[in-house]
């Protein structure tokens, strides 16, 4: 008989419900016996898994039934499991994955750097899962996921997997101010919530990294830079495991650290990437191949650390800082960048500052990046500063004093910091410490993006 789509799943999709249908009391018999699965609910909404694990466990029980009465009492069972696993069997991309020997169900699955066995009840097990997600027409919305699925293993051609399943992502997770839509630095470089990366990551692969009481439920500050992919899985028999030659692809974290350093800057606010992870696929994939969700490798960056606060409105992220930021990382090749790259890092890492001698450290980090961006050489180097930077931002005499008054406060309050309180007035300085970090804060960023978009002309 012709493989197609459509035919298989309009076969597969009854047997499923009939199936459904059947195992009701089993699996209620099932529970007796051992015990059943805790209910979980939120805000009176029940929100228990699905008992995916206990029917593939029912399934194989069925199956490996021996005793002439455990045979008797499972029978119905087997004869609605039997012509789905058959169906199952029917498609092409199966069929050459478990061979002609009578009774295996096992198989490998690749997928990407990943290899793990298989069989056809852990599938079964997964379509009903993803059925029960759908609700209406969940048993023709699961059997067309999977036959999508398989077909990619069998043709270069692109197909179309319905709700995204043939596409995955690698990310660049940040903890930062609330991202309420996601946008594009460029093309196949994009920043979106985690919130909508539900599917794609487990909350126990990043929970070492983020502050304890942030779940899924409270994600609003956690964002990610993702890099799209298609992925094609790979179906091999019981015998061919083979041990191949991971295979990477081409680095994207370092143009993603870039970007969230300046949009750090141009929203000032601090962005703290916590952790990188490859190959991260929808769960609801990994589950209609009878796989557990996996990510292709995770590398940590750093620890979160005490910064979120659940009772508090997290800071939101501007669009004109958005704008402002793809504005800059456009001219990241640019000679003035590499110039000034080092300035970015330090301001970044300025806003991120926590710690005893965080607000010290503020101050001497932004002390250092006028000095990097203005290169004042010899004595007076205050003055140098605010003669410099009221040149460059002032746009009458009236402004420019103002930025020169600005600038002197600030480089006072850094000498107090260098120098120690030595008397009143240093005293007084340092505890004007935090009006002069926002203060020359404020006239750093926009200095330094005024470098970065001028021509070198507008400069000299």
């Amino acid at each position: 008989m012709t493989y197609s789509l459509n035919s298989w799943c309009a076969r597969l999709a009854p047997s499923l419900g009939h199936l459904a249908k059947v195992q009701e009391p089993f699996l209620e018999a099932y529970w007796k016996a051992s015990s059943y699965p805790p209910r979980l609910s939120f805000n009176g909404k029940d929100e228990t898994p699905f008992p995916k694990d206990d029917l593939a466990h029912l399934y194989d029980l069925a199956r490996s039934a021996t005793r002439s009465i455990e045979k008797k009492y499972y029978k119905p069972l087997r004869e609605a499991l039997d012509p789905v696993r058959g169906i199952l069997r029917s498609h092409p991309t199966l069929a050459r994955a478990l061979g002609t020997r009578i009774g295996n169900d096992e198989f490998h699955v690749k997928i990407l750097n990943g290899t793990s066995l298989t069989w056809l009840t852990q599938i079964v097990a997964g379509l009903l899962e993803r059925a029960h997600a759908h609700g209406d027409g969940g048993f023709e919305k699961a059997a067309n996921e999977l036959g999508s699925v398989l077909d990619l293993s069998s043709t270069t051609l692109e197909i179309d997997v319905p709700n995204g399943l043939g596409l995955g992502y690698d990310l660049l997770l940040f903890h930062g101010p609330e991202i309420r839509n996601e946008f594009e630095i460029q093309e196949g470089l994009i920043v979106k919530p985690a919130a909508v990366l539900s599917d794609y990551l487990d909350r126990e692969w990043i929970r070492d990294f983020v502050p304890e009481e942030m779940d899924r439920r409270d994600w609003r500050q956690i964002g990610a830079v993702v890099r799209p992919f298609h992925w094609r899985p790979v179906f091999r028999r019981k015998t061919d495991y083979r041990e191949e030659r991971p295979s990477w692809p081409p680095r994207f974290e370092d143009d993603a650290l870039t970007f969230l350093e300046i949009l750090s800057i141009a929203n000032q606010t601090p962005i703290l990437p916590f952790m990188l992870m490859h190959g991260c696929v929808h769960r609801s994939a990994h589950s209609l191949l009878g796989l557990a969700h996996s990510q292709g490798g995770s590398q940590p960056i750093r620890q979160v650390g005490r910064r979120h606060d659940p009772f508090r409105a997290p800071p939101q992220l501007q669009n004109s800082s958005i704008n402002l930021a793809k504005q800059a990382y456009i001219k990241r090749r640019d000679e003035e960048f590499e110039r000034l790259a080092p300035i970015i890092h330090r301001l970044s890492e300025a806003l991120a500052r926590l710690g005893r001698f965080g607000a010290n450290d503020q101050i001497l980090d932004i002390s250092q990046s006028l000095e990097l961006m203005f290169r004042p050489k010899g004595g007076r180097i205050s003055q140098k500063l605010q003669d410099g930077m009221a040149e460059l931002l002032g746009v009458d005499e009236t402004h420019k004093d103002d930025i020169r008054a600005a600038i002197k406060q600030f480089y006072d309050v850094r000498s107090a910091i260098v120098h120690g309180a030595t008397d009143a007035r240093r005293k007084r300085n340092l505890e004007d410490r935090q009006r002069a970090f926002i203060s020359g804060l404020n006239l750093t960023q926009q200095a330094l993006f005024k470098m970065l978009l001028s021509d070198a002309g507008a400069r000299d």
